[in-house]
């Protein structure tokens, strides 16, 4: 019989600690990599935002001037910082998801009929991006290798000193 170290115990499920390290580290990897995605995007304003201008006239049908460019590529700086760092986890997560969602549903010309008229099959690439920022949203309580995860140690740890 294989015995198994108590781990974390979650809504009121124990598991082994290997499972919870494991699920830790897969959240940590996954917000990471879409919080440089996210990064990436917003810096893409700072850098080139006449593409930015561009991308908002074509799919939204909104016509965004300079400022309003710089204004969005601070905020989306900003997100994308907080939600790399785990940082007010269920709202930093669904802004993003949020935005993302918006992005894809717009590209649905492009996700219906990938190789027709102007062929730009990478448009597909924002459904499993999509699901990467569905998954963490809906996991972000057990997403403790974060800041708001040491927040929440730290806080448990107090009152059980007290």
């Amino acid at each position: 019989m294989t015995v198994h170290n108590q781990g974390e115990v979650f809504n009121g499920a124990t598991f082994p600690a290997r499972f919870s390290d494991r699920l830790h580290s897969s959240l940590l990897i996954l917000r990471l990599a879409l919080g440089v995605f996210l990064l990436l995007w917003a810096l893409e304003k700072f850098v080139a935002p006449q593409m930015t201008a561009a991308i908002w006239e074509t799919f939204y049908k909104i016509p965004v001037g300079s400022a309003m460019i710089t204004l969005l590529a601070v905020l989306q700086t900003i997100l994308a910082i907080a939600f790399l760092i785990g940082f007010w986890r269920p709202v930093t997560y669904g802004i993003a998801l949020g935005i993302n969602a918006v992005t894809v549903i717009s590209t649905w010309q492009q996700l219906i009929n990938p190789w027709g008229g102007d062929i730009n099959h990478l448009f597909i690439a924002g459904i499993p991006v999509l699901a990467g920022f569905v998954a963490l949203y809906i996991l972000n309580p057990w997403d403790e290798w974060s800041v708001d995860g040491w927040i929440k140690k730290k806080r448990k740890n107090r009152e059980s000193h007290s």
